[in-house]
């Protein structure tokens, strides 16, 4: 590790050297011939042309770009869509094109002023896209690029930019799994690239030209201006060590010459839980509890007294604060209970006798309405010598349950200044402060808390709040929001700043440095204050404490020197050669204690008893060169070479740097002369392209982790201990992944309809994974790179104009969709077949033998899911006398009744048992995609944005531990009571309730309980409105738009759970909300 960074060390001071002189003797250049090349300029007039350019309906649009055909002359319109432009002498056309609209080339002729009303164009041909280091129009791109509509970001204010990209690009995988504000969601590119955990491989971010490793929370959506997404390893193959996940590069708003533009907006939302479980009611719950009871005795006997115990359905309890449920005999010292609302019902048990109970929702006082708030104030403007962008945004929202907040302030400045006419330099300040308050235990809140039968007490005879059974399953109103409530919040707070410049040496020739600090921190706190457990008759004063503190600061440098040249009219050059350095350091230390005297002093250094103290400083060093050739031959033929050369401090120490190069080639054929002779006249554009290219990954390697580890937790006689935790293994090296495209972009009907396709096969060989060790070694396993996994899918991306151009309704739509397959080719040696880890020995019935099948082994998929098929429910007790003997039974009497499940027999030998369970499905979905409509008539709008996944499994587990009744106190679903087996002879698929589920009708892992995750998600309809520009040009505005957006309206799902997106398990997660937003845009 020394000898690396003191290589890096010796490396980077000598580049920066070097750098530095070149800057100097070229800045001498510049600014002795500077002068000259104005001097010897010719003094010909130009002529002036003014104008304005609109939309289609008539609204004035800035930033729209006007140039000078074939010439290096241009100007872009201010706030109110108005632009002046100077053109020399012999031209005669101008360019006017904006990101979203149809160019148009137009004529000058002897005017001086000219008008223009764009057209919005529903063709992705027309884009010009950002790619590493640089730009390049769609028309020669050869790689696979996808690029966010930014109609996207207009009508919902998105507390984590990334759920924008969500149903938008083709391949991108965006699961929103939580309904916590803030949340960010799982973004996964083409199936990702790990075995170990494929929903962690995360693309890498690039804000600005500096890379976030905190991903898109800090990103406020008012102050993007673009977002593309490199897919394939041809075009992120440049930033070399971590493309191999995908790289999403955000550009944020920059200003421009002209005006002032001052604009302000709000929106207000109101978001309520999109599902509740369906629990039973406590009636239901009592009558059939205690029938599942007395039919669990059958078996074991002793669990009859449960019946007269003090718990949900139980009648041990009373009135005091002894017992923390409401159910109990009426007796005539109870009686007065009825008269002030509690209900009464028969006992199923015993019908001489009467049970009464008072029944509290849990689950409503869990969720409410959650009100947010959002502001944003945008200024800029400048002239030709500067130009300023200044960004402020407030977000403050809460959450739909109960005590959980998301407040974020943003602020982005940046600015250009022309310093001559070959040098700018700009800089840009990014500054974010988060503060949130969640959910400590999600699976406790909204799958136990949220179960809690509706006969614990709410609150006790002296008006005081009941804490319910338990800290995890308890009264909300008591642990969330009352004075027992977990004190505690946490904040992150962060910084980055940028300086940049790009000279323009001679012709064609120019030099872009950048330099950037990123400094983030973030604290957390929490405090348990004294409460009552066990139904109120304990008082815990355990008091736990604790306090965590982390700081980032991450340094990047970046040098890219570009050349362009064209020759002869034919001949396209554009090489880039570039070096670039990152640094991230991290410290983090928390502690824990407990034993606080009081509540206090809910602080840290009130604990009488530290239980836990940790820290920890990790340093990781990424230094490389790169270049980049683009070359084409009168736009007709196309090709793209890309390297990167890395080395990274976290590898072994020889295997630290390695070689990413990337080739791309593409063929526009409708350029060729024979093109209008022999293809159809509707078919405008054909672009065929191909592109292999080597990527490397190191995000699943520890920044030690090649060194080996010590862990220095331990005592020894009383003395403070080290020991060694991770072997090291200095052969540790990049994951690879090789990738291999073929694409098409299609234009149809003058390019009103637009196709992109996409085939893509990649390989990530030198997978890290674990191999165990020998208990002797004194390790349990050491991290090697002898994995491999193969990833297969197609992309497609259609947008269309479905309507004339001149037709006064405009109505845009486009479609995308990616499938994705995995298939593991390579795993460490361990002497099994087909190197198996994990896995199920089953019968397998295309072999006619017993086979082990799942798992994760060669040739296999990643998460097959196995379980035991239920084929139905024994309607009587003689007919399931008459079923195989069941092995999975889990008591010794493996008897099974009428209303138990039967599951197939696979092998025929009449006996159930762990090799009869089949394939149920996969956690991993093959199809994602996405469906937009954008429909306007004059200053109305409509937009609908649906998308839709496919092929993915999830197991309901809140619905197998509440109908199951693995604990006797929580609640059941009402639609299973409904459904289930409650007397011999009747026939259903739904088994009978027995209490702790004693012949495991539910618990061995029913194929019954694995659902479809397929959906179709209505994600967003927003009806908008822009002002009359007559009505508001009265009150000196530009613009007013007014919007009313649902967001997360409904999914079309098999899956009953609270998270429809789930992948895999459903363990009860925060919902997912379904929000109403309205929304004003004003323009001064």
């Amino acid at each position: 590790m020394k000898l690396f960074f003191t290589k890096f060390h010796g490396l980077n001071k000598r580049c920066c050297n070097i750098l530095l002189l070149i800057f100097c003797l070229l800045s001498s250049v510049a600014f002795a011939g500077g002068s000259a090349n104005v001097a010897n300029e010719p003094n010909v007039p130009p002529k002036t042309i003014t104008g304005i350019i609109n939309d289609q309906n008539g609204i004035p649009l800035p930033g729209v770009s006007i140039k000078v055909k074939d010439k290096s002359i241009g100007a872009v319109t201010d706030v109110n869509g108005k632009f002046t432009i100077n053109v020399p002498e012999g031209s005669s056309v101008l360019v006017v094109s904006f990101i979203g609209f149809t160019t148009q080339e137009i004529s000058i002729e002897s005017r001086s002023s000219i008008n223009v009303n764009l057209s919005e164009s529903a063709s992705k041909l027309d884009e010009v896209v950002i790619v590493g280091y640089g730009s390049q129009s769609r028309e020669k791109l050869t790689t696979s690029i996808s690029k966010l509509d930014t109609k996207v970001l207009e009508n919902i204010p998105y507390t984590n930019l990334g759920s924008a990209l969500q149903g938008n690009i083709a391949g991108l995988q965006v699961q929103s799994t939580s309904g916590q504000p803030g949340a960010a969601p799982r973004i996964v590119l083409r199936g990702g690239t790990s075995i170990n955990n494929p929903n962690g491989a995360a693309p890498l971010y690039i804000i600005d030209g500096v890379i976030k490793g905190s991903g898109l929370n800090d990103i406020n959506a008012d102050d993007v201006e673009s977002m593309q997404v490199l897919k394939d390893a041809a075009s992120t193959a440049i930033y070399g060590a971590r493309g191999s996940n995908g790289v999403i590069i955000v550009t944020t708003k920059s200003g421009k010459a002209g005006k002032t533009n001052v604009s302000y907006s709000y929106d207000i939302s109101a978001a309520n839980a999109l599902r509740l479980q369906d629990y039973a009611n406590a009636r239901d719950y009592i009558y059939y509890g205690r029938l599942s009871v007395a039919a669990a005795a059958v078996k074991t006997p002793t669990f009859i007294s449960r019946l007269t115990q003090a718990n949900g359905l139980g009648t041990g309890n009373d009135l005091t604060k002894a017992t923390g449920f409401t159910t109990q005999y009426l007796t005539p010292a109870n009686q007065y209970k009825l008269n002030e609302g509690w209900e009464s019902m028969q006992d199923p048990i015993d019908p001489t006798k009467t049970i009464i109970f008072q029944e509290t929702n849990y689950q409503d006082l869990i969720y409410q309405t959650g009100i947010s708030h959002n502001h944003n104030l945008n200024l800029s403007g400048g002239t030709e010598k500067a130009t300023f962008n200044a960004g402020l945004g407030y977000l403050s929202g809460e959450g739909t349950a109960i005590e959980t907040f998301y407040k974020r302030l943003s602020l982005n400045l940046n600015g250009s200044l022309k310093i001559k006419d070959n040098l700018n330099v700009n800089g840009r300040l990014l500054y974010t402060n988060r503060t949130n308050k969640t959910v400590a235990n999600f699976a406790n809140t909204f799958f136990r808390s949220a179960s809690l039968p509706g006969t614990a007490k709410y609150q006790f005879e002296d008006g005081t709040i009941a804490p319910g059974q338990n800290s995890s399953i308890g009264n909300p109103d008591y642990f969330f929001r009352g004075p027992y409530a977990p004190k505690g919040d946490a904040g992150v707070e962060g910084v980055t700043m940028s300086l940049g410049s790009k000279w323009d040496i001679v012709k064609g020739l120019s030099f872009e440095p950048i330099v950037s600090l990123f400094r983030g921190s973030s604290d957390v706190y929490s405090f348990q204050p004294a409460a009552l457990l066990n139904g109120g008759s304990t008082l815990i004063t355990t008091r736990n404490a604790s306090s965590g503190y982390s700081k980032t600061t991450q340094y990047q440098a970046d040098a890219v020197l570009t050349y362009i040249r064209t020759v002869a009219n034919k001949h396209n050059l554009e090489a880039k050669a570039g070096f670039s350095h990152y640094s991230r350091n991290n410290l983090s230390q928390s502690a824990n204690g407990q034993g606080a005297v009081t509540d206090l002093i809910p602080t840290l250094n009130a604990s009488a008893l530290p239980t836990n103290v940790s820290g920890s400083i990790s340093d990781l060093v990424i230094q490389g060169a790169f270049s980049r050739i683009n070359y084409d031959y009168d736009g007709k033929y196309l090709l793209s070479l890309n390297a990167r050369y890395d080395g990274a401090s976290n590898l072994g120490a020889t295997q630290k740097f390695g070689f990413f190069p990337g080739i791309s080639v593409g063929w526009n054929v409708n350029k060729e002369e024979f093109w209008g002779k022999l293809l159809p006249e509707n078919l405008i554009d054909l672009k065929l392209r191909a592109s292999y290219g080597v990527n490397g990954n190191i995000s699943g390697l520890g920044d030690f982790q090649s060194q080996g580890s010590y862990s220095v937790s331990g005592l020894y006689a009383g003395q403070g201990a080290i020991q060694a935790s991770v072997i090291p293994n200095e052969n540790l090296r990049w994951e690879e992944s090789k990738t291999l495209d073929f694409g098409a972009d299609i234009g149809l009907f003058d390019r009103r309809v637009s196709l992109i396709f996409d085939y893509y096969n990649r390989l990530t060989e030198n997978l890290l994974t674990t191999v165990s060790l020998p208990a002797s070694t004194g390790y349990t396993s050491v991290l090697t790179n002898l994995g491999s996994l193969q990833n297969k899918g197609y992309e497609i991306e259609l947008g269309a104009d479905l309507l004339p151009a001149k037709s006064a309704v405009k109505w845009n739509v486009s479609f995308n969709a990616g499938h994705t397959s995995r298939k593991i080719k390579k795993l460490p040696d361990n002497g099994i077949e087909n190197n198996r880890v994990g896995g199920f020995y089953v019968y397998d019935r295309s072999r006619g033998d017993y086979a082990w099948l799942g798992g994760t082994q060669e040739g296999g998929r990643l998460g097959d899911i196995y379980a035991y098929r239920q084929l139905g429910v024994y309607a009587t007790d003689a007919d399931a006398a008459k079923g195989p003997l069941d092995l999975i039974v889990n008591t010794s009497n493996k008897t099974k009744y009428g209303g138990d499940a039967y599951f197939e027999d696979l092998d025929g030998n009449n006996i159930i048992d762990d090799r009869d369970r089949v394939y149920v499905g996969n956690p991993y979905p093959t199809w994602t995609g996405g469906f937009n409509n954008y429909i306007s008539y004059k200053n109305l709008g409509l937009a609908i944005r649906t998308d839709f996944t496919t092929g993915n499994t999830i197991y309901n587990y809140p619905a197998v531990f509440g109908n199951g009744q693995l604990q006797g106190d929580a609640l059941p679903f009402q639609s299973y009571i409904d459904k289930m087996w409650k007397m011999p002879g009747d026939i259903t698929n739904t088994p009978r309730y027995v209490w702790q589920d004693q012949t495991q009708n539910f618990l061995r892992g029913n194929s019954t309980d694995y659902q479809k995750g397929d959906f179709l998600a209505i994600r967003e309809v927003t009806l908008s409105y822009t002002l009359p520009s007559s009505l508001i040009r009265r009150a000196k505005l530009n613009n007013v738009r007014l919007n009313l957006t649902g967001n997360n309206l409904h999914y079309f799902t098999a899956h009953t759970g609270l998270v429809p997106e789930d992948g895999g398990m459903d363990n009860g997660h925060y919902p997912i909300p379904r929000t109403f937003i309205f929304g004003a845009n004003v323009t001064f």
